[in-house]
């Protein structure tokens, strides 16, 4: 905050510490109003407790770290604000309630600036993260044991996801994962269902409905819980691609 101008003062009601030391100089803050500032180690006192707003939260300082009291004061209270979305230019509300949380219970740094991103896109960056680090440690995995037929299908679902949901990745390296795993074993049907979903993510439709008509064909006799839930995702998926499924 750029410091405005000071007066000199010996206190003012409501100020915890008023009327302790001398030079106590008052600031005027756009939120909380006139402040008290010491050239001492104190700087901006973090007693001081002024009058709340409607819908304010009290702060509390003494949870609150890494600033220097010399250059901002603490958060005395929290308020909402409304704040726009770097990514996608949206008008959001930063609760004061998330705000104390940040601050008091994270204890993020008081200096720090609040949000860029609204919490839709704050949820997309955080799926996006992880997407990538599943398909990161799926390709760990392959790289140290490159027959294994559970690592190949893992790297097979990875990169499926990654292509499905973020658009990218080398989906040419899925499918020849998952085809190796269905040579390695083939009761390892889970590799034609993801097979099926690398070509999907790819665009090539007719390549997937016929994987996943060839997965439904092969597991239908399974029972284990994982198969049937992918059986069920086949069925649904060529639908959507407007091939005939196979029922059990």
């Amino acid at each position: 905050m750029a410091r405005g101008s000071r007066r000199h003062g010996t206190g003012r009601q409501g100020d915890a510490a008023g009327g302790r030391g001398g030079g106590v100089q008052w600031e005027e803050h756009p939120l909380y109003g006139p402040i008290p500032y010491r050239r001492s180690p104190i700087g901006y006192d973090p007693a001081f407790r002024p009058n709340l707003p409607p819908g304010a939260i009290r702060g509390d300082p003494s949870r609150q770290v890494k600033f220097c009291p010399h250059c901002r004061p603490p958060k005395y209270f929290y308020v909402d604000q409304e704040l726009r979305c770097r990514n996608c230019g949206t008008t959001f509300s930063w609760p004061a309630e998330q705000q104390r949380h940040w601050y008091e219970v994270l204890q993020l740094s008081v200096a720090g600036k609040p949000p860029a991103l609204c919490p839709d896109c704050r949820r997309e960056r955080r799926t996006a993260r992880a997407i990538g680090r599943r398909l990161a440690r799926a390709a760990d995995g392959v790289r140290e044991n490159p027959d294994d037929v559970d690592a190949l299908v893992e790297f097979a679902a990875a990169m499926a996801e990654h292509g499905r949901k973020l658009g990218s990745g080398d989906l040419a390296r899925g499918v020849a994962a998952a085809r190796k795993a269905a040579r390695l074993d083939p009761s390892a049907v889970a590799a034609h269902f993801w097979e099926a979903a690398c070509h999907e993510a790819a665009g090539r439709a007719e390549r997937a409905a016929d994987c996943y008509r060839r997965f439904a064909h092969e597991a239908r006799t399974r029972k284990t819980l994982s198969v049937r839930k992918l059986l069920k995702q086949a069925h649904l998926r060529l639908a959507e691609l407007n091939g005939p499924a196979e029922h059990p």
